[in-house]
């Protein structure tokens, strides 16, 4: 199954299930700052199962919907348990631009990275630059010709997404961004420091996403001013508040069973063909997957 960053054939994965099995329960998309991750869609979603990644999002949506909600831990732990992935350090910082998508904009440009950059302490130089697929294609010859490396994990849809963004982020003494982000689980997790830095973006919402106000930014949401608390700065070391905040939402204490797995996505395909409701969310998992594989 296509998805972004490849989290269903991970899921299937460590299910001993084969790639080619539907698959229909919702899940958590990255590292959540609101109470519910895209809340609109995760609500309106047609399966009756969402995959959660941790404690705080479980019980957040208990309180809004009757969907069955699991604890699974973050996909890219679940990859990680399974595959061999150490540091090998040979470059001293990458930076993580805060980025736009096709549905929302921002106010931060490669300009603006490169003030922020100029100004940041001598022991994290030379910074390289890692850029989300969307602003690889636009941005990457202006942070040349600032003298930047540039790296991408490439289209979120492929499945080597997770494989490419850990062969990159192994190499690096430490870690950067001007926004929150999946990237930060990532870092400390593999025992990278991790820095907020610099200006946070605003976001403008040019499409109508209906998960999204028209205008925000992370520091609107409670729970995103705690963690800005929390590695606003520069951070030579891991201190005890950032690892307890990763290992917690990263739900690492609650990697799922691969045969519980398995038993979830298999009981939530079979009881589809016994709804209308379910009918629809396993058709429509079916064309969004075969899109996704045409298209992108």
């Amino acid at each position: 199954m296509k998805s972004g960053y490849g989290f269903e054939n991970i899921y299937l994965d460590h299910a001993k299930l084969s790639r080619i099995t539907p698959f229909l329960p919702n899940y958590d998309h990255g590292w959540s700052f609101e109470d519910i991750p895209s809340k609109r869609s995760t609500l309106d979603h047609l399966s009756s199962v969402h995959f959660a990644w941790n404690k705080r999002v479980f019980n957040n949506l208990k309180k809004k919907t009757n969907k069955k909600i699991f604890v699974t831990g973050a996909p890219f732990l679940i990859w990680k348990k399974n595959n061999f992935i150490n540091n090998e350090i040979t470059r001293k910082s990458l930076f993580f631009p805060s980025h736009s998508t096709e549905k929302i904009s921002q106010n931060i440009g490669p300009s603006d990275i490169h003030k922020i950059i100029e100004g940041l302490d001598s022991f994290l130089k030379p910074i390289d630059i890692c850029l989300h697929w969307a602003d690889y294609i636009k941005d990457k010859a202006e942070y040349e010709n600032y003298g930047y490396k540039v790296y991408t994990a490439g289209k979120i849809f492929s499945d080597k997404f997770i494989p490419n963004f850990f062969n990159i982020l192994k190499n690096y003494e430490f870690s950067l961004s001007n926004k929150l982000g999946t990237y930060i689980l990532y870092s400390v997790e593999m025992g990278i420091p991790f820095s907020l830095v610099g200006q946070e973006p605003e976001y403008f919402n040019h499409s109508s996403d209906k998960n999204k106000p028209l205008y925000y930014k992370i520091s609107d949401y409670e729970f995103g001013r705690k963690v800005i608390n929390i590695f606003y700065g520069v951070n030579s070391k891991i201190n005890d508040d950032q690892k307890k905040i990763v290992h917690e939402e990263s739900g690492k204490d609650f990697i799922i069973e691969s045969e519980n797995l398995r038993n979830i996505i298999l009981n939530e395909l079979n009881n589809s063909l016994n709804s209308v409701r379910g009918f629809r969310c396993l058709s429509k998992q079916l064309l969004k997957s075969s899109y996704i594989s045409i298209f992108k």
